[in-house]
């Protein structure tokens, strides 16, 4: 018989992760079984979903309170769902605190269970570790300090990259830069809602100063789009060029510099080579208590790299305006100087390499994880 496993993503990002680690998974073993939740890209690899992934897609503290009752529905649906098709192995993919409430109600299946994407549990309340080693049965990280930090705590943990590495870094990178500033705000609503405006007046202020400037706007998909003109509409003639999906990174790589909001693709800039600002807003009480919770020197991950946490600070690879220093006149005044410079400062150009190293696999993400899936294969197969 088959093995059943139990894979679940609670967001977009998860998703495209666990499309790409199911399909490795079943090119090496076609007979594997899905059940649980995700979204296209699980769908499309034979995952009928238990409930649409919006379901859970909530973030930020006070945003998800509205939306808790439903999530304790979920929560309840896929204990019954494990129940009743008794999985032989447990994916949780990101999501980490969904993932979290939900591996405590799995604990009865007495299963061995792999969270992809390591919880970021060095950032804030570190011995929450010990808590973790109860949850889980192995780890794998897409940050390179993770796996000896996570193996220290006696958590199995497999670093197996960010899933664009390879690509990334062997895409070919322009001699010369286009004067086009890359616009990344983000995905969900609410990070648009926070984001989109001020990413816009800053491209317009830098215009005033540039007029042969262009803009890159980098969304997920049209939906993305259409929020963004509702939020802060923009004229044809402002130059905005929109692109989304994997055609993206080849127009990134082309241009001068990027403002982007703190996330995944800070990482993916850095891959690229490509000089960038980073900022990010969010609900001031939930900035309130970040700021109260978390001891780390920066938020981007490529400077977190650079400055892994426990180590000295060191100089940031990309600048961050955080919350209300993420204004208009802050971010136009960081860029400039980008902007100008038709090369890349040998410092930073330094700087951006030793994130590269730091972040170079021996083979594509999804195929090392589907290593560690299958290392627990053994033991599961049914006689």
């Amino acid at each position: 018989m088959a093995n059943t496993l139990l894979i679940v993503a609670s967001e977009p990002s998860g998703d495209r992760l666990g499309g790409a680690l199911m399909a490795e998974l079943n090119q090496r073993d076609p007979t594997l079984r899905w059940v649980g939740v995700g979204g296209p890209a699980m769908q499309a690899q034979g995952l009928v979903s238990a409930f649409p992934i919006s379901d859970l897609a909530v973030m930020g503290l006070f945003e998800i309170l509205p939306a808790i009752p439903r999530i304790l529905v979920r929560l309840s649906q896929l204990q019954m769902l494990a129940a009743r098709e008794k999985p032989d192995l447990i994916l949780t993919i990101d999501g980490q605190d969904f993932s979290k409430r939900l591996a405590q109600k799995l604990k009865f299946l007495d299963i061995p269970h792999i969270h992809y994407v390591a919880p970021k549990v060095w950032a804030w309340r570190q011995g929450r570790v010990k808590r973790l080693k109860d949850l889980y049965t192995h780890l794998l990280s897409n940050l390179p300090f993770e796996a000896p930090w996570f193996a220290n705590a006696g958590l199995p943990t497999t670093y197996v990259g960010h899933p664009m590495t390879q690509i990334l870094l062997a895409l070919a990178k322009p001699e010369q830069q286009a004067l086009q500033l890359a616009l990344l705000p983000g995905s969900r609503q609410s990070e648009l809602t926070r984001h989109w405006p001020v990413a816009l007046s800053t491209y317009r202020r830098l215009r005033q100063l540039m007029p042969a400037l262009q803009a890159l706007l980098v969304l997920p998909d049209e939906a993305a789009v259409q929020r963004c003109r509702t939020i802060a509409p923009w004229q044809e003639n402002e130059g905005l060029e929109l692109v989304w999906g994997e055609a993206r990174f080849a127009k990134l790589a082309a241009c001068r510099a990027a403002l982007a909001k703190s996330g995944t693709n800070n990482l993916e800039l850095a891959l690229l080579g490509v000089p960038a600002v980073v900022y990010y807003r969010m609900h001031p009480l939930s900035h309130w208590l970040a700021k109260w919770l978390v001891k780390l020197p920066f938020v981007s991950l490529p400077n977190l790299i650079l400055s892994p946490p426990g180590q000295p600070a060191r100089p940031p690879v990309y600048p961050e305006f955080i919350q209300a220093a993420a204004k208009p006149e802050n971010l136009a005044r960081a860029l400039y100087p980008l902007l100008q410079a038709t090369r890349l400062p040998a410092a930073q150009q330094q700087r951006l390499q030793q994130v590269a190293e730091s972040m170079a696999t021996p083979k594509p993400a999804a195929a090392l994880a589907a290593d560690v899936v299958m290392s627990y294969r053994e033991p599961l197969a049914k006689p």
